[in-house]
């Protein structure tokens, strides 16, 4: 029979064990996978978590971009500078008081004053500078006791220098720290705090070409911020591109010196109230300014390193920063004259042929407006009445603008005064705008004012014959050289521009900055030949009001001077706008000297004839590039 073998029981421990396996195995397998995934999947995030905590980085500025004249000579650089620091690194406060004490004597200080200014000189900066301009001594000695002062660099700065001092000062500006209405505005670009921007002149305008990017030094450090003694990781900047100008530095020199001497010699004939002055001359086809002179002036050293309270003190005075060239406006005087004349002839106002008689100014109304002549000029047509500048003509032609008749006034005068002397001024204005002088030029520089016209509130009956002669307007410098430039080259407005060309640290062009042609004023060729015409003989006629000064100059000049009420009693601005020469026209030339006694000619156009002189007895070469091309 066979015998049914009874089948063993295992125990209820042995179940328990098996679970216990499968439930390890599981519990490891999962364990595997979840750091197969943290290392496989997060190590791009777990990298740079491990980077951020242990590395200190250090901002490191780059050299700023060179700015050269025309010619090569350079007006604005970037010198190396040599700086001990000390780093501020978290939770290591301890060996700050050892390295004190090993490095006061070689930088010939006591050890609490040098631990002073570890710890406490402008705290909220990562890092502290102990030592501009670092000895060779100095330095030898910090790299040869590296591992003794933890914290303790040296850094190449770049520091910015002005070779020519006051020469071309307000073309190319200064650079100091972030205003502080505009540090967020720069954080947002990568600027560290305290960083130093361009805050005038080309400086600020140019800024981003001419910063670079900053670079950093990383610095490795224990996560608790303690300084590792391994290599330091440099993550070099990159330097700015560089600013090539059409400016040319000699003229320059002349421009400014011609305008201080001025200045001096009038003041010394007892002009008290004669304290500045302007002078632009840009070429008169492309918009090239050659030089602008602004005077008072200053020197942009003054402010690398802080500015000292009495340097502070000289910028302040008489508003030395202010770019007078392209910030101030001037009421233009007769130089006022032409753009009345093309306005009204343009609008059909007046013809060429226009006639007045003069009999040493006009009646309007119950005003009786003299002639600066009050003898007058008699008979006067259009191209006289630039020659000698005769007022008379020029009321007339106001009037006429308007619509209105001395004979025959408007029965309804508040209805002229808000109707036809409105419409007049627009006109003005509007053909102001065409020729840059009552709209902004658009040159390459910050704080460009716009000229404007005067609607005077309440209105008068001679606000628009004071008009018609320059009495109600203002203009900017370089709005009155724009304004010349276009009636000198047939009528085309080119855009002023003080930089030619950008180019990179290492020499290649980066950009080539062409003349613009911003519009064809709205007047035809026949009557910009007769204003030409007309101020040929302002400087030539017999009675020329600027021929004592022109009508033998080589450079054959054309030209109009003006004199214009400054704001002061009996004061009056001073102003010449001109080109040359008349018949190859290269340039032109725009002057005011505010403030001074009796007829305009006398300040203006003799400093404007000095610089024009110069010129053509060493007129501007080609720009010069870096790849040795001339443009």
């Amino acid at each position: 029979m066979a015998v049914k073998q009874k089948t063993k029981r295992r125990p209820a421990i042995f179940w328990r064990s098996q679970f216990m396996f499968f439930a390890i195995a599981v519990g490891s397998a999962t364990l595997i996978l979840r750091l197969g995934y943290l290392q496989v999947s997060q190590a791009k995030q777990f990298q740079s978590q491990i980077s951020t905590q242990n590395f200190f980085s250090l901002s490191i500025p780059p050299s700023r971009g060179w700015i050269y004249d025309r010619e090569g000579t350079v007006m604005a650089a970037d010198v190396p500078e040599f700086v001990i620091q000390y780093v501020r690194y978290a939770n290591d406060t301890v060996s700050a008081t050892a390295v004190a004490a090993e490095l006061a004597p070689v930088l010939g200080m006591s050890a609490n004053k040098l631990y002073n200014i570890m710890i406490n000189q402008t705290p909220w900066e990562a890092a502290v500078t102990l030592v501009n301009q670092a000895t060779p001594l100095e330095m030898s000695y910090i790299a040869e006791h590296r591992n003794s002062l933890p914290g303790v660099i040296m850094v190449t700065v770049p520091v910015r220098a002005y070779p020519l001092g006051m020469v071309g000062a307000h073309e190319i500006g200064f650079i100091g720290a972030i205003p502080p209405n505009q540090v967020n505005q720069f954080q947002k670009l990568g600027y560290p705090n305290n960083a130093l921007v361009g805050l005038s002149g080309l400086e600020q305008s140019y800024q981003n070409e001419l910063m670079g990017q900053y670079g950093q030094e990383k610095i490795p450090i224990t996560p608790g911020g303690i300084p590792l003694d391994q290599p330091i990781v440099d993550v070099p900047p990159q330097n700015g591109d560089n600013l090539i100008l059409n400016l040319d530095v000699k003229l320059q020199q002349v421009a400014e010196q011609a305008l201080q001497q001025r200045i001096a010699f009038l003041r010394g004939v007892g002009e008290t109230n004669v304290h500045s002055g302007t002078i632009v001359v840009m070429n008169a086809h492309t918009g090239a300014v050659l030089a602008m002179a602004s005077y008072p002036t200053y020197n942009p050293n003054w402010w690398l390193g802080g500015i000292s309270n009495a340097n502070y003190q000289k910028y302040l005075t008489n508003n030395a920063g202010l770019n007078r060239a392209i910030s101030g406006t001037y009421m233009p005087g007769s130089t006022e004259k032409m753009l009345t004349a093309m306005a009204a002839l343009t609008h059909g106002e007046m013809t060429p042929n226009l006639l007045v008689d003069d009999l040493g100014g006009l009646q309007i109304g119950n005003y009786y407006m003299h002639n600066w002549n009050q003898g007058g000029f008699g008979w006067v047509g259009l191209k006289e009445a630039l020659e000698v500048s005769d007022d008379t003509y020029f009321y007339q032609v106001g009037l006429n603008m308007g619509h209105f008749n001395t004979s025959n006034p408007p029965a309804n005068i508040n209805a002229w005064l808000n109707g036809g002397r409105v419409s007049a001024l627009n006109q003005i204005n509007q053909l102001g705008k065409a020729f840059g002088l009552t709209s902004l030029t658009g040159i390459d520089l910050p704080g460009e004012s716009a000229g404007y016209v005067t609607y005077a509130n309440p209105p008068t009956l001679y606000d628009l014959p004071a008009a018609a002669i320059g009495q109600e307007e203002a203009y900017s410098t370089i709005g009155l050289a724009t304004y010349i430039a276009a009636i000198a080259n047939g009528g085309y407005r080119v855009q002023p521009e003080v930089v030619h060309a950008i180019t990179s640290p290492s020499g290649q062009i980066v950009k080539v900055i062409k003349p613009h042609i911003v519009d064809k004023v709205p007047v035809s060729q026949a009557y910009l030949t007769i204003i030409q015409q007309g101020l040929e003989l302002a400087t030539h006629g017999q009675l020329g009001t600027a021929t004592y000064y022109f009508g033998n100059d080589p450079a054959n000049v054309a030209g109009k001077t003006g004199t214009a009420e400054s704001g002061n009693p009996n004061k009056n601005n001073s102003v010449f706008a001109g080109y040359a020469p008349y018949n190859n026209p290269q340039i032109a030339v725009a002057a005011v000297i505010p403030n001074v006694t009796g007829e305009g000619f006398r300040a203006a156009a003799p400093m404007a004839q000095q610089v024009i002189d110069y010129y053509f007895s060493h007129p501007a070469k080609a720009v010069v590039l870096p790849n040795g091309s001339n443009k």
